[in-house]
């Protein structure tokens, strides 16, 4: 099964994994982000970025209040769901 059709196939996995990471983050991170509802956005496999060398999925999620978008928190994986990085902004 090649990446594509794994992360496909995986893709309530990969969201669950972002959730886990997210809540494992120190709360101080994000202690100025206030939040009601925390929303999967999407997943995307990057061969080439900016600051990540090797190719690698993104998930992201949207942090929200009041149905109005408040930042992102964005998971780095390898194809194993190994962490490479996150993200929050």
């Amino acid at each position: 099964m090649d990446l594509l059709e794994k992360t496909f196939h995986n893709k309530e996995e990969f969201y669950n994994l972002a959730l886990e990471y997210f809540h494992n983050i120190n709360s101080e991170e994000y202690q100025g982000i206030q939040f009601d509802n925390i929303v999967s956005k999407s997943i995307s496999i990057l061969l080439d970025h900016d600051f990540i060398t090797t190719p690698c999925i993104e998930i992201k999620l949207e942090l929200s209040k009041d149905e109005k978008k408040i930042a992102n928190y964005f998971l780095y994986v390898n194809e194993n769901k190994e962490f490479l990085d996150e993200f929050l902004y």
